[in-house]
């Protein structure tokens, strides 16, 4: 089924087709879209919905920490914007 995130009710909390830019500890900010497992590619910052990072960002909103394990380890994140395009 194909999901226009236009269309998406919740805007505030992130779901599949969000676009969610995060901060880590050390200020760096990286931005992410939930996508399915076959549009996933994480050089154009789209994370499939299975993923660790992905998981742990469902129902999140912004201001929200989330933590996930990482290949590196346990990794905290602020999630700073959650929108839909």
């Amino acid at each position: 089924m194909i999901v226009d995130p236009a269309d998406q009710r919740n805007c505030d909390q992130v779901f599949f087709a969000a676009t969610v830019t995060l901060c880590d500890a050390a200020g760096e900010e990286a931005t992410y879209q939930i996508v399915g497992i076959d549009e996933a590619n994480a050089q154009e910052g789209r994370i499939s919905w299975i993923s660790p990072l992905a998981r742990a960002l469902m129902k999140a909103r912004e201001g929200d920490t989330v933590r996930f394990e990482s290949p590196g380890g346990l990794r905290e994140l602020d999630v700073i914007e959650v929108r839909y395009e």
